[in-house]
């Protein structure tokens, strides 16, 4: 795949770049795809297909709940309360 100006303009937009060099990122994209061509020439007809490369199952603790001990040392850490509430900067102007 030969990647042109054309194609950078179009992931440039999806992506809401701005591009200031485009000849530097064509070069450098081109060099990505380039690699991932020659992947796709390595045989993995006879390859096991995995989901993850980490053999061991993955040990996932109880579907308990557990009372944390120590919240109020995480609300007095807090630099603004009121009463039993954490107030936060608001986000609505």
């Amino acid at each position: 795949m030969k990647i042109d100006e054309k194609i950078v303009e179009n992931v440039a937009m999806l992506a809401r770049l701005k591009i200031d060099n485009k000849e530097v990122f064509i070069k450098e994209m081109q060099k990505i795809v380039d690699y991932f061509q020659i992947l796709e020439e390595i045989d993995t007809s006879d390859v096991d297909a995995m989901y993850t490369p980490i053999e061991d199952n993955v040990k996932l603790r109880g579907n308990e709940t557990k009372k944390f001990e120590n919240a109020e040392m995480i609300k007095d850490n807090f630099p603004s309360r009121e009463n039993n509430y954490l107030k936060i900067p608001g986000i609505h102007k």
